[in-house]
């Protein structure tokens, strides 16, 4: 609250302060431009009372706007001229020299105000007459008003209202339905609070039109453009609930009243309001144009994508009509920055040999520019889509823009920039169903591409683990087994860890390719030791991981292989040549004896060493196919107890024939 000692309050905290223009003592703030100066001066004693202070100093104290009466601000401006009255409140001296503002601050800024209207040009206005008045009554008042306005104007007023080709104009163009008192208090309150006619309830159709249509001239480049968007859905859609039968309705119970005959066709009518629906067009079109360029396309896009609900229902007929003259207007705009967009498409295309590097420049003024077009054609695309047609303009700029990005990627690999222009269409020209139904397939494949080259390039350590064993079995392939072990153990690692979903395409193609290095290193293992039993066990691991066609059908194919050798082989030993079978008078070395028979006719023999034909030492065993003339050996295995025991009687008979002498 303020105390009764208060002369003032602060115009940024409410605080109480002694002067209206001295610093605060509570948080130091000094007025420093006009309107500081003109609402520090009406929140004093000097121009209001210390309830309205107290009042105020709440308001500012809670962050609620300021209520202080427009009458206020534009006493305070007219006193910020009087240099003793400055001195007086406190004012620091640069401050004498203040000029006098045009407006008050915006806290506190006024509702805008009318001098006149067309309504008021209207003939009824001129007249001062009501649609209920009879022909002498406007005689008589057009007489009158003769003596204080403009003579022919009076006659012209007078000639609209008499003569039956004309009054149904005049009488569509004023407020017909309305009692004569209402109506006047009505023009006489456009003038004080234009906007204020928006709140008016229980109007007919047409009047309430009418009495929009000419708050509409209270617009300026300062409205709240929120606001006028609002101010402008509301008219479309009271212009969509007009119908000829009211406004015949009520035409004619006004002439009931006034004797003038009756319309008796709807055909009347229905022109006189084409007439009226397009000078509605026209008086939200010359609103508009007050604005500032952007303000004015801020404004048109959320008015046609709010009644289009983004382009899926159809709008009100006016904003159809309002759109289609907003696009003739803008169509040389639109027609220029799209020239500017296809030399930056043409500047892209021959510098792209040149690198990324080159063409990132281009394509960010692209991006610019085009998004520049679209703010402009934003309106124009939306109410083509809610009509359930192209903008053909923005279909073949999208579609430009869309060449440019398949040619980066197809022809020069850029897939960075090939997605960003797609993005770039998607989002700029959503609203062109054509265009978007293309672009997001664009998108998909070029996001398919960079999820496999992301995982590729996951995959990475898993190809250079491959390479890296088979380097290692080329210098050691009797080690591949543990290679191979180490390589479906570390790989599996690295797959789980480059978190790759396991039904992607690179999921299956790092599979594969350990599968494949299993399988080289189970060959290099078996060709090199002869242990056929491990290569069959890699071979399995790798069919289970293993997706590729040609590579399942290669392990099968080595997999027969292997399980025949291990079945012919077991775990012989390999042998570079087939020892020697050769003896001089019963004395060398031979075979003896066929056990463990297999399919393919080879056996287990004995190689001895005889003396006089009798086998004295075993040496070895082999596997051996009789090949009628001699031996095809296989594999050397090992010898078995019985050849041990063999060996060890055979010492043991010639050191018993050596101590015996």
């Amino acid at each position: 609250m303020i105390s009764d000692m208060a002369m003032a309050i602060c115009f940024k905290c409410g605080s109480a302060k002694s002067g209206a223009l001295i610093a605060c003592r509570s948080c130091h703030a000094l007025p420093g431009t006009n309107s500081e100066y003109a609402v520090s001066l009406a929140l004093s004693d000097h121009l209001s009372s210390k309830d309205q202070l107290a009042q105020y100093s709440y308001e500012l104290h809670s962050g609620k706007k300021l209520s202080v009466p427009r009458e206020a601000l534009v006493q305070a401006l007219d006193a910020l001229k009087d240099p003793q009255l400055l001195a007086m409140l406190g004012a620091q001296p640069q401050s004498a020299t203040l000029q006098r503002v045009a407006s008050p601050p915006d806290s506190v800024k006024p509702e805008p105000r009318l001098t006149t209207t067309l309504l008021h040009q209207s003939a009824f206005s001129v007249l001062g007459v009501s649609t209920r008045d009879n022909r002498r009554r406007i005689v008589e008042l057009a007489e009158e008003k003769s003596l204080e306005l403009d003579h022919d104007v009076c006659q012209k007023a007078r000639s609209d209202l008499t003569n039956p080709r004309t009054r149904l104009g005049a009488e569509i163009a004023w407020l017909p339905g309305v009692s004569p008192r209402k109506a006047g208090q009505l023009v006489e309150s456009l003038l004080n609070d234009p906007m204020a006619i928006r709140e008016e309830s229980g109007l007919p159709t047409l009047a309430h039109l009418n009495l929009l249509a000419a708050a509409f001239e209270a617009v300026d480049g300062k409205h709240d453009p929120d606001d006028l968007v609002g101010f402008i859905m509301d008219t479309a859609y009271l212009a969509e609930e007009l119908t000829p039968e009211e406004v015949l309705r009520d035409i004619n119970e006004d002439r009931a009243v006034s004797a003038f005959p009756e319309v008796r066709t709807l055909d009347q009518i229905e022109a006189e309001l084409a007439e009226r629906k397009r000078y509605y067009r026209t008086a939200i079109k010359d609103a508009l144009d007050r604005l500032a360029p952007m303000t004015l396309i801020q404004v048109m896009t959320e008015t046609v994508d709010g009644v289009t609900s983004g382009g899926e229902d159809h709008a009100p007929g006016l904003i159809d009509d309002l759109v289609d003259s907003y696009e003739v207007e803008t169509q040389g705009v639109l027609q220029k920055e799209a020239e500017n967009v296809y030399k930056l498409i043409k500047t892209t295309r021959d510098h792209a040999g040149s690198g990324e590097a080159a063409v990132k420049p281009y394509v960010d003024k692209l991006d610019a520019v085009a998004r520049n077009w679209d703010k402009i054609a934003q309106p124009i695309q939306l109410s083509s889509k809610a009509r359930g047609i192209d903008h053909e303009a923005s279909r073949d700029l999208a579609y430009e823009i869309r060449s440019l990005a398949i040619d980066l990627f197809n022809k020069h690999d850029m897939l960075k920039e090939a997605q960003r222009l797609t993005s770039l269409v998607q989002e700029i020209f959503a609203e062109v169903p054509d265009v978007s139904e293309k672009v997001g397939e664009d998108a998909e494949a070029l996001a398919d591409i960079q999820q496999r080259r992301n995982e590729s390039a996951a995959i990475e350590p898993i190809r250079n683990l491959v390479e890296g064993v088979l380097k290692s079995i080329d210098n050691s392939p009797s080690t591949a087994n543990n290679d191979a072990e180490r390589l479906l153990t570390e790989g599996m690692t690295l797959l789980r860890d480059a978190q790759i979903k396991n039904n992607s395409p690179t999921y299956r193609e790092a599979q594969n390719i350990l599968a494949a290095g299993i399988m080289q290193c189970a060959i290099a293992f078996g060709n090199q030791t002869s242990k056929w039993g491990p290569c069959i066990s890699l071979l399995q691991k790798a069919l289970e991981i293993a997706s590729d066609t040609e590579l399942r059908k290669r392990l099968n194919e080595n997999l027969i292989v292997v399980r025949g050798n291990h079945d012919s082989l077991g775990d012989l030993e390999p042998i570079k040549k087939a020892p020697s079978l050769r003896t001089i008078n019963g004395i060398g070395t031979t075979i003896y004896g066929g056990t463990d028979p297999k399919p393919d006719g080879s056996r287990m023999a004995t190689y001895y060493f005889v003396f006089f034909g009798i086998p004295i030492f075993p040496i070895a065993r082999y596997r051996v196919i009789s090949t009628g003339s001699g031996y095809r050996f296989l594999g050397k295995g090992p010898l078995r107890p019985f050849d041990y025991l063999h060996i060890a009687i055979s010492i043991g008979l010639i050191l018993f024939m050596f101590s015996n002498g």
